[in-house]
């Protein structure tokens, strides 16, 4: 059995909070990048990782402490970058909770050691009271598993900022977390980021994986155009990867870094179904409007995945917003639930049933497995109704006679 681990990756500060602020460098803009590149690349490796934010939007250290609990993850890093006044310190370290939540501290040293390898000064691990003699920083005081808030570098250290790079920062990260929580008992879909973006011109199984990975995305997302698998990347892989970033909130710039690598095995999970939705994890708490993160980015996947095409197609970039909670209302209302466009217990439970469900021939002409008679605004429902008027004929005793006249009226008239 694959053992998987759930991370929380988290950036912080965001929206009105910049953080510090030196040289034109605001905080909150670093962290986001590093946190959004951590993430990518332990989601190629397979792990299922919760984010707070992954756009520049406020944060709450409350609401992020609660989703790391609810998710019952494996360990929290808070990503930041240090500050101080006077002469600029330099180097990276590393807090952890006073009450040494499990493996939080080995997971600090695991990644302070990887980043000092990149030429910072390693100024270990520490802890930090505030005056009640609680721990200083919420994220550690509030969450009941391994926490560490990691102080990438100094941003006002011209010096570690000239050394500072995103993705071999991230990569330090993420390879000591991997080092901690290590994926046991086999291995993902795609294989782990090779280390370099892939581009126009590349050649070679890399390549040849993304290809097949956007053929089976493909066929839940007809813009991504079918592919050759031939390990080329050229025009046509390009356009592909473009229409990729676009369906999932990503920068379409046509190149596979680590963060489109991370969202390509996401969609291509081991063994998966080409055709299938994927499957839900445990209900993570109410949804609702307002929230974000990657539940409700899941929610947004699934609702893609069963509710097309009687629902229009959702931006899959973990915002609930009023577009996400009318595509919620819609799928209530066809599976008779109360439809007030939040997701709780119940609602989740069905997306869960119907996005792991499979396909008969008649749930794949109604699409999906919606429900014929609830598909009122689709262009489909003719034939749905049809296809229902074919199946009673067929099942009652007049179905030689009058089956071949009503196949021989649907097609003339089409």
């Amino acid at each position: 059995m694959t053992i998987l681990p759930r991370i929380a990756v988290y950036a912080g500060h965001g929206g009105s909070d910049p953080g510090a602020v030196s040289g034109g460098l605001r905080e909150k803009d670093l962290n986001l990048a590093v946190s959004n590149a951590v993430t990518g690349i332990l989601r190629g490796w397979g792990y299922t990782v919760i984010n707070n934010r992954t756009t520049d939007v406020d944060r709450s250290i409350t609401r992020d402490a609660n989703l790391a609990n609810e998710n019952r993850v494996d360990a929290v890093v808070e990503i930041h970058f240090n500050s101080n006044s006077g002469t600029p310190g330099t180097g990276t370290e590393a807090f952890v909770s006073i009450r040494n939540i499990g493996r939080s501290r080995a997971l600090a040293s695991a990644m302070l050691d990887r980043i000092a390898a990149l030429g910072f000064v390693n100024r270990g691990v520490k802890t930090q009271l505030n005056a009640q003699g609680q721990d200083a920083f919420g994220i550690l005081r509030l969450t009941n598993v391994p926490a560490v808030l990691l102080e990438c570098a100094f941003i006002n250290n011209p010096a570690d900022m000239a050394r500072f790079d995103t993705n071999t920062m991230a990569r330090a990260i993420a390879d000591g977390i991997r080092e901690v929580f290590p994926i046991s008992g086999g291995g993902g879909g795609m294989p782990s980021f090779p280390g370099t973006s892939i581009r126009v011109g590349d050649r070679g199984e890399s390549v040849r994986q993304i290809q097949s990975c956007l053929n089976r995305v493909g066929l839940r997302h007809p813009s991504i155009q079918r592919l050759t698998e031939d390990g080329i990347f050229g025009p046509r892989t390009f356009d592909a990867v473009v229409a990729f970033q676009r369906i999932f909130g990503l920068t379409p710039d046509g190149v596979v870094g680590p963060i489109t690598w991370g969202r390509l095995q996401q969609e291509c999970p081991a063994g998966g179904d080409s055709g299938s939705g994927g499957t839900m994890p445990a209900f993570p708490g109410t949804l609702r409007l307002g929230a974000r993160g990657d539940s409700v980015r899941q929610v947004q996947h699934c609702l893609n995945h069963v509710s097309q095409p009687c629902s229009r197609q959702l931006v899959e970039d973990g915002n609930f917003g009023p577009l996400t909670q009318a595509a919620v209302i819609n799928f209530q209302r066809m599976f008779e639930l109360t439809p007030d466009g939040v997701i709780g217990p119940i609602t989740w439970g069905r997306l869960a049933e119907k996005c792991g469900s499979g396909s008969t021939m008649m749930t794949f002409l109604s699409g999906d497995g919606v429900p014929w008679e609830a598909c009122t605004g689709c262009t489909r429902h003719d034939l749905n109704s049809f296809l229902k008027s074919v199946q009673e004929i067929e099942n009652s005793n007049m179905g030689n006679i009058l089956l071949p006249f009503l196949l021989m009226r649907k097609f003339v008239a089409s």
